[in-house]
């Protein structure tokens, strides 16, 4: 048993969740198996990890008697809608996988969508679907220029605008997005603790 206690834990792909709540999922077992690689190697072999809350799946490879790495495939979310007091997290196409009173950090939240029922599992009945396209071209734009948005806004007429703290910035309709927020970029931290609108449109 000692030869094979798991003394180091190499932990790569998560954003969403620490470390130590990954272990603490992959490590279990019982009369303290759950740090033993040889348990582990028999319980994981051929065998991924799911039903871990925004993660796709988890991978577990034994590198040594004492050494283990869990490799994570997070669910690639586009934003969230806040429902009957619950966080909605949808995906690129706006299917909505997670449930959860936490919000995660640099998932937008996305306001302005006219729906009436949530369902998990199924896509967010939404007039325009092509919408969830562009919410998910904004966030990626948002990680590239690495700009901390509180919240997502779009109008009757689809128009984008975005709030951070209590400062509003209209980005009108899809045109020259990338260049608009680069530009948001160079000034977005000179904002904090302001009030007032940018009109970018």
């Amino acid at each position: 048993y000692e030869s094979h206690k798991v003394t180091e834990i190499e932990v790569t792909g998560n954003t969403m969740l620490t470390d130590d709540e990954i272990i603490k999922e992959v490590c279990t077992g019982p009369l303290g198996l759950g740090r033993n690689s040889l348990y582990l190697s028999f319980k994981y072999r051929n065998r991924e990890v799911t039903g871990i809350p925004f993660v796709e799946k988890m991978t577990v490879d034994i590198l040594t008697p004492t050494s283990i790495r869990i490799t994570v495939y997070e669910k690639a979310l586009a934003g969230y809608v806040n429902y009957l007091g619950d966080n909605m997290y949808f995906t690129r196409d706006g299917t909505v996988v997670e449930a959860s009173e936490e919000k995660v950090s640099g998932i937008p939240e996305v306001t302005g969508l006219k729906f009436d029922h949530i369902i998990l599992g199924e896509k967010l009945p939404v007039e325009n679907p092509d919408i969830f396209e562009r919410i998910l071209d904004t966030t990626q734009l948002l990680e590239k220029y690495q700009l901390d948005i509180d919240r997502i806004y779009f109008d009757s007429d689809n128009n984008l605008t975005l709030f951070y703290g209590d400062v509003r910035i209209d980005l009108g309709q899809n045109d020259y997005v990338n260049e608009k927020l680069s530009a948001l970029s160079y000034i977005l931290s000179k904002l904090t603790g302001r009030k007032g609108t940018i009109d970018l449109t």
